[in-house]
């Protein structure tokens, strides 16, 4: 990699910009003490995101220490014993192999001493063809180690030795004060050599209130890079840096994605969105408005369903078709199954929960629907989804009385007592039900027990004998002939198999 600077020592920070706790301190010492021992010694240096906190003051616990050295495992198998003889606990040391595709191009050890996670990997150089991925991984100097991450905030080094913060590409110190999103080299060389730092530079600006600068930017929006981060960076690594995102300044990381054109390489679907990609939006605005009047707490999910709003009411066709919501999870961001279900179940809940629901048992009912719970979370979406049609970025007087009208809905459930009686058990189950109709498990027999559900929500004080008393009453009367009418209709099996 070529350097873009003529820099060939760094820029420091002024002493005692980076204050140690007691535990770092130790750390600290003990590996100057034991890589100054080593013959030749090795130098050391912590780099990135710890040295990045540590100006700002943030808690951090994880240390990534970048070594003269090639065998990051070595070296903290060395360490350990080192700690060992000095009487410092570590934990076991682990080995990861090089694995370019999670951003691991040289041989790392792992281990964690004094309750602090540690890294150990050589400085590295590295050289791109047309892949994210590099072809080559050398051992490198400091500056080309920094000038390969992402943002200069991300490139300084604490070195252990001299106790110094280095900024090797000399705006990192400038930039972190500044509030500045800066690639180390020209940005459209750093995009196009690995386009997942789009999605980092995008989710650092959002957690630290970032400018991203304008060279940067257009480089972003550049169609080139857009297309190189669908073709180059795996589904499993963007979506990781989404829901990343999603979790210090949601709001912000949506703007961005938006603004910088990033929503259709970032949530792909082999559907396109039936609604502008601008409701994303919109919804993210509300759901934060919402938040801060006191609708709720914004979830992971309920962001993710913001930024997959222009999906809703899409779906991928198939044998068995699926919400395009649905799908973006879990083929677009190769995400968990609870993403993949709960999304998609915000979307249903926000049709179900209506305010002008009437009575116990109806309300209880839909509260009690798997796609409803956590009820309080689809509480919020409910808001966000009757508002999004009259959102105009701003929050007015009706919007006010949407949120008015969903607390007094949500006053009457607390009133009802229905949060802790939708999770109560039937006070007749289904054993003792089965013995008293003398019945078998059957269709007919799940009609009854929902019966007997909706029957304990109106009838809170009931008795399991009051409850008994009322099912034989049902059983022996027209109850049964209505419950008999629920039953679905059995399936035709004669002819699916005829088919095959």
């Amino acid at each position: 990699m070529s350097s873009s600077t003529a820099a060939t020592s760094p820029l420091y920070a002024p002493p005692g910009s980076i204050h140690l706790n007691d535990k770092e301190e130790k750390f600290v010492q003990l590996l100057d003490q034991f890589a100054r021992s080593l013959q030749p010694p090795i130098e050391c240096r912590i780099a990135g995101g710890w040295v990045r906190d540590k100006l700002l003051d943030l808690p951090s616990h994880d240390l990534d220490v970048a070594l003269s050295t090639t065998s990051g495992y070595q070296f903290a198998v060395d360490f350990a014993h080192f700690l060992h003889a000095h009487n410092v606990t570590t934990g076991s040391v682990g080995r990861v192999a090089a694995n370019p595709e999670q951003s691991k191009h040289l041989e790392t050890g792992t281990t964690r001493v004094m309750d602090l996670e540690c890294d150990f990997v050589g400085l590295r150089s590295e050289t791109y063809s047309d892949s994210r991925i590099p072809d080559q991984v050398q051992l490198g100097t400091p500056l080309e180690d920094a000038e390969r991450r992402d943002l200069t905030l991300n490139s300084l080094f604490f070195n252990v030795h001299s106790r110094q913060v280095e900024d090797w590409t000399r705006h990192g110190l400038e930039d972190l004060k500044n509030k500045v999103a800066r690639t180390p080299l020209p940005p459209r060389q750093t995009f196009l050599d690995d386009p997942l730092r789009v999605l980092r530079a995008v989710r650092f600006a959002s957690r630290f209130d970032l400018a991203i600068e304008p060279s940067v930017e257009a480089a972003i929006k550049d169609a080139d890079i857009q297309t190189a981060l669908q073709s180059k960076v795996s589904k499993e690594r963007v979506g990781i840096e989404t829901t990343k995102m999603m979790h210090k300044n949601p709001l912000l990381a949506i703007q961005l994605i938006h603004r910088l054109g990033l929503h259709e390489p970032m949530f792909t679907c082999s559907v396109p969105p039936p609604h502008p990609r601008s409701e994303a939006l919109a919804a993210a605005e509300i759901l934060h408005a919402a938040i801060e009047r006191g609708a709720g707490e914004g979830t992971e999910l309920l962001w993710l369903a913001a930024a997959t709003c222009p999906y809703r009411d899409a779906e991928v066709p198939g044998k068995k078709p699926v919400p395009a919501v649905s799908a973006i999870m879990a083929e677009g961001l190769k995400l968990s199954t609870e993403h993949r279900n709960g999304v998609a179940h915000l979307f249903d809940a926000a049709k179900m929960l209506d305010p002008s629901l009437e009575g116990r048992s109806r309300i209880g009912i839909v509260l009690q629907n798997t796609a409803v719970r956590p009820w309080c979370q689809s509480f919020v979406w409910a808001v966000v989804m009757r508002i999004l049609p009259t959102w105009k970025g701003m929050w007015t007087s009706e919007h006010d009385e949407v949120l008015s009208t969903f607390f007094r809905f949500r006053d009457h459930i607390e009133e009802l007592g229905l949060p802790a009686a939708i999770d109560q058990h039937p006070i007749v189950d289904g054993k003792q039900v089965q013995a008293l109709l003398e019945i078998k498990p059957s269709p007919l027999f799940a009609v009854i027990m929902r019966a007997i559900n909706e029957w304990q929500l109106d009838h809170p004080s009931a008795t399991a004998d009051d409850c008994r008393q009322w099912l034989l009453a049902q059983w022996q009367g027209d109850g049964r002939v209505t419950w008999e009418g629920q039953v679905p209709a059995p399936v035709n099996r004669s002819k699916k198999t005829a088919k095959r």
